[in-house]
């Protein structure tokens, strides 16, 4: 990899977010913004429901501790409109040596159907693409999350197959993981096509999106 090698600090800008390095002082405001369980129900990190400020914090230790051993580059996603933390994202399972890196994310489910994860994984995209000579981002989400699928579908990202049951996960569930990922010759692409989904006028607003809807 160039640039630092995916280590901290690192701060970005897009249009709509500012991506800045976790810290244990967003703990409240993320606590906030993870406040539906639907945020939760498919995640295998975190506490698996909505968590106090204290919970959070704690889960917040847990990622700085990994991200101090090199594992991970993690971000809070705050909308510059109001200041407000809306989400983590992160890269992930970093192959320094295979230049290869995973990326995930959790949002406030208000801002769901928003451009902001369009903002937040295009900043992210371009970083790794751009600064650091990623040639390969992954993503992953789990077989029973059509919505996470969806998403990930209109980033561009090529579905690669399924992990089958490869991690038990809380409620003694065996979780299925689908795989995506974009390549450096894909990038250009990519990139054309979430600049161009997130030069449409938003008015700021979030959603309210039903649990049909999701």
């Amino acid at each position: 990899m160039t640039g630092n090698g995916m280590h901290p600090p690192v701060t970005l800008r897009g249009r709509y977010l500012d991506l800045r390095p976790l810290d244990r002082t967003d703990a409240p405001g993320l606590a906030v913004a993870g406040r539906d369980p639907e945020i939760w129900r498919y995640l295998r990190i975190g506490p698996g429901h909505p968590p106090s400020s204290t919970e959070m914090a704690d889960f917040i230790d847990e990622l700085l501790a990994m991200q101090e051993k090199g594992e991970l580059l993690v971000f809070t996603m705050v909308l510059r409109s109001f200041g407000s933390p809306v989400g983590v994202i992160r890269f992930l399972d970093i192959d320094r040596p295979n230049r290869a890196v995973e990326l995930g994310t959790w949002l406030d489910s208000h801002y769901w159907r928003t451009p902001l994860n369009t903002d937040a994984k295009l900043q992210m995209l371009r970083y790794a693409f751009e600064e650091e000579g990623v040639h390969r981002v992954q993503l992953k989400t789990d077989v029973r999350n059509v919505r996470s699928q969806h998403a990930i579908a209109r980033l561009g990202a090529v579905p690669e197959g399924a992990l089958r049951e490869a991690h038990l996960v809380r409620g003694g569930h065996f979780r299925t993981s689908l795989y995506y990922s974009i390549l450096a010759p894909e990038w250009p692409a990519v990139r054309s096509e979430l600049e161009r989904r997130l030069a449409v006028p938003w008015t700021g607003e979030p959603t309210r999106v039903t649990a049909e809807g999701r």
